[in-house]
C-alpha cells in the first residue's frame, strides 16, 4: 500500500484507489461497464447509466440519482450516507474506486454505511449492495431509504410512463408503453432481496414538489406513500427498510436495477438479487479484470507510473475498446486503443481490427464515427489501419489475419485485410494536393481543423507525416510477409511523399500545420495566431523524416515554444478570432481543447518522439508534467482523477481556469502513455522474430523489472542501468545464457528469466559473467570500460 496523502492513495494490491478528500474541485468518476451497459458514476455514486442493444440503439436506465438515506427513528434525525449534502462531520467518508465497482463508505452518529455499486460481466443491470452497521454499544432503530432515479422515457412523451409495485416480488417496475419505440428495452426494474416496509415510485412523493434531495419531504413522515404513478416525468424507485440493530450488529440488503425487454422478465430478477448470485457476479468481474491486466506488470523507481501502467491505463483502454469515447465510437479511437491493448489481449485486438474495418469504404477512407454516425469527411482513419494490423502480427506471428475477408462499408464488395491496408494507403498516398502532400479533406487527427480542406485543395502536414509513418510500417510488414515487390512500390511512394513534405511542409525551423484550400499557410510565423503546432514536430520524428541533431533541435524548440509547468500546449498562440478557412478551433476559448490546451494525446506523441531520439530524461519529465501528482498542478487543484488521465488541461492562455481538467477517462491518451512507458521507455517491444528490448530510460532509473507475456511464454525481465544512461546497447542473457542482439528469440511456454544491461558501447557477446549480475556500480563500470 502506498503512503497516504490528502486526496487519496493507490492500493495496488487491491487494485483500487482510495479517495479520502470527497470534495475535489470537480467530481471524480469511475466507469462500470460490460458490452451492453455503461454506468458513469462519481465518488458519491451519482451519474447516468445506459444500455446499448445489438443495433447500437441506446436506452437510459438510471438518470443520475443513487441515494442512501439513514434516519434515527427515535430522534428523527436523518442524513444522506453516500452524498452528505450538508457536509456534516462524518467520522468516515471515503470511496474505494475499483475495476468494475466503487464502494462508498461513511460513518456518522455511530452508524456505518457501505454502498457497493457494480456492473456484472454480462447483462443489463446494476448491482447494489448496502451494509448498515451499528458501531455503538446500544441498540438502534434505523430507517434506511434506498432511492434511484429512473428514466425509460425514450420518446419524450410522459403520457406513456408508468411505475408500480409488484406484489410478491419485492420489485418496482417502470414502463414506457409508447408507440413506435426505437428501443427494445422499455422497462426498468428495481428489485430487493429484502421485503421493504414501504416504497415510492416518484420524486413527487419522495422528494416532494418543493422539497430537495438534501431534505426530501417524505423523510419527515413515518413511512413512504406506497403509491404507484403514471404520466410522470420524475419517476424514481425508493424502498424503505426499518432495521433493529443490536450493538455491533449489521444488515446487508441487495438490489438490482435492470433494463428489461418484457414486463414478465421481472420475475427472474428476484433470482439474481441474492447475496450468493451477486457475490458470484462480483467474482467474475474481478477475474475478468485480472485476466485483462495480467500479461504485463512493471516495477520502476516511480510508484505513480507503476500504478497507472499496471492497472489504470489498462482500465481506460478497456473502456475505449468497449465503448469508444463513450458518447460515440470512432475508427481512429478504437484502432489506437486496440494497438495499446494488443499486449494484454491480442485475440480481442484482432476482433476489434475486423470490427473497425467494416467501417472502411471501398475507396480506402473510413467512417469517422458511429453510434451516432458522423459522415463529415475526415481523412485520417486509414492511417491507423496498418499500425494496428502490424502490431497484431508482431504480437502473435499470426499472418492469417492478412487473408481474412472483410466487407467494405455500404458495399457488396469485400476484400482481405491486406487489401483493406492497401486501399487505405492508396487513398492517402494517391490523393495529393498541388504541393504533393496529403489532402486535408474535412480534417485529420485534429477534429477542429475541419474546414481547412473541404474544397479538396488543402493539404495536411500531420496527415502526410502519419501516412509516411504508417507506410514505413507497411513496408516492414510486406517485407516480412514476403510481398517484396509491393514493398518496393510503397517504398517509392513513401520517398516521393517525404520529399514533398520536406520541400513544402517546412518553414524556417519547424513544420507547418498545413496549407488550406485558399493556399494560406497554417502554423506559420506569418500568421498572427496559431504559429506553431506540437504534433507536426513530434510526428516528423515518428515518421523518420527528420533525424539526428536536427530532430533533437526541433524537439527542443517545441519545448521552448510550447512548454508550461503542466505539459505542452497543442499550439501557440491560441486563436482569439474565428477563421472559417480553418475551422472551429479558431472559435474556441483560448487554451481550450485543440486551441492551446495541454492536450495530453498530443503530449503522449511527444513522449514517443523523445524516446525515438534517445531523450529518456525529456520523456520522463514530459510524462510527469501531465500526470496527476505533478506538484505544479496536483489532482486536488486540476480536478483530474489521480487514477485516470484527462484528455486536456486548460492552457496558460485561458487565463481563467488555467491547468483545470474538464473530465477524465475519455481520451486516447491512456493507450499511448501505456505504450510510451512499456514500449518506448522500458523498450519492451513485440517484433516479428521475438521480443525486442530497446530501452530509452530516464538516467535515474537504475533498475526496473518487467513481466511480459509474449506468444504464450512469460518473460521476467530485469533491466539494469548502473551507469545512469538514457540509451545505448543492451547486453542480454536468457535463462543465464548470453544471447546476441536486442531480440529475445521466441521461446516455449513457461517462464523465462531475462537480464538486460544497458551499456554505452556496442556489446561483445563474450562479455564476462560479471556483467550479468553486477555486484556494485563501481565494478560494473570498470568492467564495461
Amino acid at each position: 500500500m502506498e503512503d497516504t496523502n490528502k486526496v487519496g492513495y493507490f492500493n495496488n494490491e487491491m487494485r483500487e484507489y482510495l479517495i479520502q478528500d470527497m470534495y475535489p474541485s470537480r467530481n471524480w468518476e469511475n466507469f462500470l461497464f460490460n458490452d451492453t451497459i455503461l454506468c458513469e458514476i462519481d465518488q458519491f455514486g451519482q451519474g447516468g447509466s445506459w444500455h446499448r442493444d445489438e443495433h447500437g440503439v441506446r436506452s437510459e436506465l438510471c438518470s443520475g440519482k443513487r441515494l442512501i438515506y439513514l434516519r434515527d427513528n427515535e430522534t428523527n434525525h436523518y442524513w444522506c450516507a453516500n452524498r452528505n449534502f450538508l457536509k456534516e462531520s462524518f467520522d468516515t467518508f471515503n470511496t474505494r474506486v475499483g475495476l468494475g465497482y466503487s464502494i462508498i463508505t461513511s460513518e456518522h452518529l455511530g452508524i456505518r454505511c457501505e454502498f457497493r455499486l457494480a456492473v456484472p460481466t454480462q447483462g443489463n443491470k446494476e448491482l447494489w449492495t448496502i451494509t448498515i452497521t451499528n458501531c455503538g454499544n446500544e441498540t438502534r432503530d434505523i430507517s434506511v431509504f434506498v432511492s434511484a432515479s429512473i428514466n425509460v422515457n425514450s420518446t419524450g412523451h410522459t403520457a406513456y410512463n408508468q411505475g408500480r409495485f409488484l406484489d410478491g416480488q419485492d420489485s418496482l417496475l417502470f414502463s414506457h408503453h409508447g408507440f413506435g419505440l426505437t428501443t427494445q428495452y422499455p422497462h426498468a426494474c428495481f428489485t430487493s432481496d429484502t421485503q421493504a416496509d414501504a416504497w415510492d415510485t416518484t420524486d413527487r412523493h419522495f422528494t416532494g414538489v418543493y422539497g430537495s434531495k438534501a431534505h426530501p419531504d417524505s423523510l419527515m413522515n413515518s413511512t413512504l406513500s406506497c403509491t404507484n404513478t403514471s404520466f410522470d416525468d420524475e419517476m424514481s424507485a425508493t424502498f424503505q427498510y426499518k432495521l433493529h440493530l443490536s450493538p455491533q450488529g449489521d444488515r446487508t440488503i441487495q438490489h438490482t436495477l435492470s433494463l428489461l425487454k418484457h414486463e414478465s422478465d421481472s420475475t427472474s430478477e428476484k433470482d439474481m438479487c441474492t447475496t450468493s448470485s451477486i457475490t458470484t457476479e462480483l467474482n467474475k468481474v474481478q477475474k475478468e479484470n485480472a485476466k485483462f491486466i495480467k500479461n504485463t506488470w512493471i516495477e520502476t523507481p516511480d510508484n505513480e507510473i507503476n500504478s497507472l501502467a499496471n492497472i489504470w491505463f489498462k482500465r481506460q483502454m478497456a473502456l475505449g475498446k468497449t465503448w469508444g469515447r463513450v458518447y460515440t465510437k470512432g475508427f481512429r479511437d478504437i484502432m489506437q486503443d486496440t494497438t495499446g491493448l494488443m499486449a494484454l489481449d491480442p485475440q480481442l485486438g484482432r476482433e476489434k481490427i475486423i470490427y473497425c474495418l467494416h467501417r472502411q469504404w471501398s475507396d480506402g477512407n473510413t467512417l469517422r464515427q458511429w453510434e451516432p454516425e458522423l459522415r463529415h469527411p475526415y481523412r485520417d482513419g486509414a492511417a491507423w489501419i496498418v499500425p494496428a494490423v502490424n502490431c497484431y502480427i508482431k504480437e502473435t506471428g499470426d499472418y492469417s489475419l492478412l487473408d481474412e475477408l472483410v466487407p467494405y462499408f455500404e458495399s457488396d464488395e469485400q476484400g482481405t485485410v491486406l487489401d483493406h491496408c492497401k486501399r487505405g494507403m492508396n487513398f492517402l498516398m494517391d490523393n495529393l494536393g498541388e504541393n504533393g502532400m496529403c489532402l486535408w479533406g474535412g480534417g485529420d487527427w485534429n477534429d477542429s481543423l475541419e474546414a481547412a480542406g473541404l474544397q479538396g485543395k488543402g493539404e495536411s502536414v500531420w496527415l502526410t507525416q502519419a501516412t509516411i509513418a504508417s507506410n514505413n510500417e507497411f513496408i516492414a510488414l510486406l517485407t516480412t510477409a514476403g510481398y517484396n515487390d509491393l514493398a518496393q512500390l510503397y517504398n517509392k511512394k513513401g520517398n516521393t511523399l517525404t520529399d514533398s513534405l520536406l520541400k513544402n511542409g517546412w518553414e524556417d525551423d519547424h513544420f507547418l500545420c498545413g496549407i488550406n484550400d485558399w493556399g494560406e499557410k497554417i502554423g506559420s510565423y506569418s500568421n498572427e495566431e496559431g504559429q506553431f503546432f506540437l504534433n507536426m514536430q513530434s510526428w516528423a520524428v515518428l515518421a523518420d523524416v527528420i533525424k539526428g541533431d536536427d530532430a533533437i533541435a526541433l524537439m527542443e524548440l517545441s519545448e521552448e515554444k510550447l512548454g508550461c509547468p503542466f505539459g505542452y500546449v497543442l499550439n501557440t498562440p491560441s486563436y482569439s478570432v474565428g477563421d472559417p478557412h480553418i475551422g472551429r478551433v479558431t472559435y474556441m476559448e483560448k487554451g481550450a481543447y485543440e486551441n492551446g490546451s495541454v492536450y495530453n494525446h498530443g503530449v503522449a506523441f511527444k513522449i514517443a518522439a523523445d524516446c525515438r531520439l534517445g531523450r529518456g530524461n525529456a520523456a520522463l519529465d514530459t510524462l510527469k508534467k501531465i500526470l496527476m501528482e505533478n506538484p505544479d498542478n496536483p489532482a486536488n487543484v486540476s480536478g483530474c482523477e489521480p487514477y485516470a488521465i484527462t484528455n486536456m488541461y486548460l492552457g496558460p492562455e485561458n487565463g481563467v481556469r488555467v491547468g483545470k481538467s474538464m473530465h477524465g477517462w475519455i481520451t486516447g491518451t491512456a493507450g499511448w502513455l501505456f505504450r510510451d512507458i512499456m514500449e518506448y521507455m522500458l523498450g519492451i517491444q513485440a517484433d516479428y522474430s521475438g521480443l525486442a528490448i530497446r530501452p530509452c530510460l530516464p538516467s535515474s532509473w537504475d533498475k526496473s523489472t518487467i513481466k511480459r507475456v509474449f506468444r504464450r511464454a512469460t518473460y521476467n525481465i530485469t533491466l539494469l542501468n548502473p551507469m545512469g544512461l538514457e540509451t545505448g546497447s543492451v547486453r542480454l542473457t536468457l535463462n543465464g545464457e548470453v544471447i546476441k542482439g536486442d531480440i529475445i528469440p521466441i521461446q516455449a511456454e513457461g517462464e523465462h528469466e531475462v537480464v538486460a544491461l544497458l551499456n554505452p558501447l556496442p556489446i561483445d557477446a563474450n562479455c564476462t559473467e560479471q556483467l550479468i549480475q553486477p555486484k556494485t556500480k563501481a565494478t560494473t563500470k570498470k568492467a564495461l570500460v
